[in-house]
């Protein structure tokens, strides 16, 4: 509570508009009109806002509670794996002072990580219970024994997956992870597959789950737009529109330029949609996006909308248009503007690449090793979680906008820039002691934690490829704990390597904010490492048994 809010009222793309998605929940108006914005971000976010408006917590209050439930049961869960009251405290220790809630621009700002954090641990937690833990229980043998034993963990599993889907839209980057725990669960029932029914059933009920929750979603918004979605960025009509435009070709190709000024030309040509977009693209509209995204890259020079900004101008264009008055218009758009571009482009075959259905960029060669480099540098930003110390970001906005601010979330917020001067009258900045020790104990806490990450996380990445290797060579019994370990492994490699992907082809990712979801489990995986490999090494004696004389 010594980090207040860093309410940022301009950003109406993100912490504003999960704002405004709040207060239209609150009211009963589900997500208020549609627009552009409608679907542009996950539900789950906006939803959590307005319950704990009604509770009347404060927000990052409400918020640290979440993640230190999802922290004491990932390190009761690492305690079960070793049976070890050590090993689940000290986790716990240091998943309960995680620096990057005191970096105002990560976890001081109204977005989701908020949620998706401990959304994200807790669903590896569930995994690892529902898949690892129970196979590795002799009480539990059979698939319908699992089954018994593990239904309620397995609905929550599905319960919390489709949460944590609604919540942001690459929920994928999990997927490893929690196909490590599946594939360990069905190698241990290699011998028990029949009957098949029990299995189906405990591989179905989390799928059931999750499905139930994002339908839920998916039909409310029937019900008030007349589309049955949750993501427009996960539609097939707005990714086959966007994916028109993308292959067109470009006489000089640029990094980060998806749709220079000769495709658009090319375009225009083309389609009658695409020319509806030119006065918006053509116009002030396309100059603000081209100056953000050139901005917020200090690319120089840059005469286009770089790519990480070009999706929105995209769709501020097609709202320009006219074409967001509902959401049946927009799908209608979108599926006519592609069907027109694909048509041209079969009558110019010269001057377009292949049909693609995706968000993702057209691939080029270089694409590989600078996605490389890039994973590279992100890795860097992990193990020393952005080398950005604690500190309290100004609030920006008009006064009316940081009252709306305040009343969601039920403050506290930063002071505005207008407000940082306040002192006593001897000159004395008016803070609190309390605070001021509470600021430098944070200090001190991330330090230690940041430089312990930085030596420890590549050392127990070499110890967990050594111990696998081990493992197989000695043909040693694989262990909840190793799975354990090379689940975190996958969920840290699939993090890294799509931020990296998205920093060498589409926009900045090399962002604490964005590392937030994984950086717990970069934490975790020394400690899950350490005491693996000393069990590896020095196992466990078996009890012996008594005598029967």
């Amino acid at each position: 509570m010594a980090f207040p809010i860093n309410a940022l009222g301009f950003a109406v793309y993100d912490d504003g508009l999960f704002i405004h998605q709040a207060i239209q929940i609150g009211i009963g108006n589900w997500l208020g009109p549609y627009n552009n914005l409608t679907h542009a971000k996950g539900i789950i976010y906006s939803v959590f806002l307005a319950l704990n408006h009604a509770v009347g917590l404060p927000l990052k209050f409400s918020e640290q509670v979440l993640y230190l439930a999802a922290s004491l049961y990932f390190a009761v869960t690492v305690g079960s794996v070793y049976r070890s009251r050590g090993a689940s405290t000290v986790t716990f220790v240091i998943l309960a002072f995680f620096p990057v809630v005191w970096q105002s621009g990560a976890g001081g700002r109204v977005v989701r990580e908020g949620l998706y954090v401990p959304l994200s641990l807790l669903l590896l937690t569930l995994g690892l219970r529902c898949g690892a833990l129970a196979a590795s229980a002799q009480a539990f043998g059979t698939p319908a024994e699992h089954l018994r034993q593990k239904w309620r963990l397995l609905l929550a599993l599905g319960i919390v997956a489709g949460l944590f889907w609604l919540t942001r839209e690459e929920g994928v980057w999990l997927l490893p992870a929690m196909l490590v725990f599946a594939s360990y669960w069905l190698w241990q029932q290699r011998k028990s597959l029949r009957p098949v029914r029990p299995l189906l059933l405990f591989i179905l009920l989390p799928v059931a789950a999750a499905t139930l929750v994002v339908g839920t979603v998916n039909t409310v918004n029937y019900a008030y737009y007349g589309v049955f979605r949750n993501n427009d960025f996960r539609s097939g009509d707005f990714q086959e529109g966007y994916a028109a435009l993308t292959r067109i070709r470009h006489d000089a190709p640029r990094p980060y330029v998806l749709f220079p000024a000769d495709a658009r030309k090319r375009a225009y040509a083309m389609s009658p949609a695409a020319r509806e977009l030119q006065p918006y693209l053509e116009g002030p509209g396309g100059e603000f996006w081209r100056k953000a995204g050139c901005e917020q890259t200090h690319t120089e020079p840059c005469p286009e909308i770089l790519s990480g900004w070009f999706m929105w101008a995209f769709r501020d264009a097609v709202d320009d248009a006219g074409h967001y008055r509902d959401a049946r218009s927009a799908r209608t758009f979108y599926r006519r503007l592609a069907a027109e571009i694909d048509a041209g482009c079969k009558q110019r075959p010269n001057e377009c690449g292949a049909r693609r259905k995706t968000l993702v960029p057209p691939w080029k060669d270089h694409y590989a090793l600078d996605t490389w480099n890039a994973a590279r540098a992100v890795f860097r930003t992990l193990s020393t979680l952005g080398g950005v110390p604690p500190s309290i970001g100004l609030s920006e906005g008009p006064p009316l906008q940081m009252e709306i601010f305040d009343a969601v979330t039920n403050g506290p917020l930063a002071p505005l820039a207008s407000d940082v001067a306040v002192k006593l009258p001897d000159g004395t900045p008016l803070v609190s002691p309390r605070d001021e020790a509470r600021h430098a104990l944070a200090h001190w806490l991330a330090r230690v934690e940041s430089a312990g990450l930085a030596i420890g996380l590549p050392i127990a990445l070499a110890s967990w490829a050594l111990w696998l290797l081990s493992a197989v060579l000695l043909r040693r019994r694989l262990e909840a704990a190793l799975v354990l370990a090379t689940a975190l492994v996958a969920a840290i490699a699939t993090r890294v390597l799509l931020l990296a992907f998205l920093d060498a082809t589409s926009i900045p990712s090399n962002y604490m904010l964005y590392l937030m979801p994984v950086a717990p489990m970069a934490l975790a995986l020394p400690l899950v490492v350490f005491w693996g490999v000393l069990r590896f090494v020095r196992p466990p004696r078996a009890p012996v048994a008594a005598s029967s004389t």
